[in-house]
C-alpha cells in the first residue's frame, strides 16, 4: 500500500478541494477491496438471502465437515473456503460500518449547511413577498413567482389525487 500525504483541511480549504481529496481517498479505498463485485439487481437479493445464514451456520458446518468423514468425503463445504470468508466478514464488516457512519455524518452536514442557507432563503422570501406589494416592487415581482413556486412545489410534493384523498377513477370500465 502506498503512503500518501494529504494536506489537512482548514477553514479556508475550498470546499471543492475537499472534496477532491476526499474523491481520491474514496478511490484509494475501493482500489484497496479484494474481489469488489459490482452489485447486480437479480442476484443481489439472492446474495442477501443466502448470506443471513452464513454468520451462524458457516462455523457448525466447518465442525461438521472436520469431524465427521462421510460428510468431508462428500466434498459438499469448502471448509477453508468458508474460514476465509468468516475471516473477511470479521476484517472488512466494521470498516464498512464506520464508513457508514462517516457517509450519515457527511450527509447531517451537507444538510446542516444547507438548512443555514434554507432559513436565510425563507426570510429573504418572506420579505420579498412584502415588499412586492408595494409600489416600488414591481422588481422583485418575478422573483417572488418563482420562489413562490419553488416554495409551494416543496411543501407539496404529494401527487395531486393524494391530497384530495380520494382515488382515481379509471377511465375505462374494468371487465373481470
Amino acid at each position: 500500500m502506498a503512503n500518501t500525504t494529504t494536506s489537512s483541511p482548514t477553514p479556508e480549504t475550498p470546499t471543492s478541494d475537499l472534496a477532491s481529496q476526499m474523491t481520491a481517498l474514496l478511490d484509494q479505498l475501493e482500489a484497496l477491496i479484494p474481489a469488489y463485485p459490482e452489485p447486480d439487481a437479480a442476484p443481489k437479493t439472492t446474495v442477501r438471502a443466502n448470506a443471513r445464514f452464513a454468520s451462524e451456520l458457516v462455523t457448525p458446518t466447518i465442525t461438521a465437515v472436520t469431524n465427521y468423514e462421510p460428510l468431508r468425503a462428500r466434498r459438499l463445504f469448502d471448509v477453508e473456503g468458508g474460514r476465509k470468508a468468516l475471516a473477511f466478514r470479521d476484517d472488512l464488516r466494521p470498516i464498512a460500518q464506520r464508513i457508514a457512519v462517516i457517509a450519515s455524518r457527511l450527509d447531517f452536514a451537507v444538510d446542516s449547511k444547507l438548512a443555514d442557507a434554507a432559513i436565510e432563503t425563507l426570510q429573504t422570501y418572506q420579505w420579498s413577498k412584502r415588499h412586492a406589494k408595494q409600489s416600488d416592487g414591481a422588481g422583485v415581482r418575478p422573483y417572488v413567482s418563482e420562489m413562490q413556486r419553488v416554495v409551494e412545489k416543496t411543501i407539496n410534493h404529494r401527487a395531486k389525487h393524494e391530497e384530495s384523498g380520494s382515488t382515481p377513477v379509471p377511465k375505462e370500465p374494468v371487465t373481470v
